[in-house]
């Protein structure tokens, strides 16, 4: 996954570029909505209507898109855990998890999934909160 470059596990971020590093993963990710607005409108489409599409076809949707994400970022979360970088209190994928709502809840609930951007000051403003806060909650003990 391309905008997991950003925390390459054979080459983690020293301490001091950790916010850095994350900020650069934070802003490749929330990036993707208008970089693959098709996508995303596909998307938005699968939760309006997860009712009406059968349970089978959902699961292999999670299974092929968000699940792979979320195992790669946990993954990622567990070589910076490992390295020192963070402390994922024993749970790799809830500090993934964690990540991405910190840095992309509120641009997917304010621009409806990139429908309508942001300011990119507030983007900016937006995502770096988040990985602030995910600093703060995950910080190395």
């Amino acid at each position: 996954m391309p905008w997991l470059a950003e925390l390459c596990p054979a080459r983690p971020p020293h301490p001091d570029d950790l916010e850095r590093d994350l900020l650069a993963l934070a802003h490749a990710w929330v990036g993707l909505m208008t970089d693959f607005s098709d996508h995303f409108s596909l998307v938005r489409h699968i939760h309006a209507e997860a009712g009406h599409i059968p349970a089978e076809a959902l699961d292999a949707w999670q299974e092929a898109g968000p699940r792979a994400v979320g195992h790669e970022l946990a993954s990622a979360m567990a070589t910076l855990n490992d390295h020192g970088l963070i402390d994922v209190h024993g749970d790799p994928a809830q500090a993934a998890s964690h990540f991405m709502s910190f840095i992309s809840t509120d641009i997917v609930q304010r621009s409806y999934w990139g429908v309508i951007p942001l300011p990119k000051e507030e983007e900016e403003r937006l995502t770096t909160a988040g990985v602030r806060a995910f600093l703060r909650a995950y910080a190395a003990r």
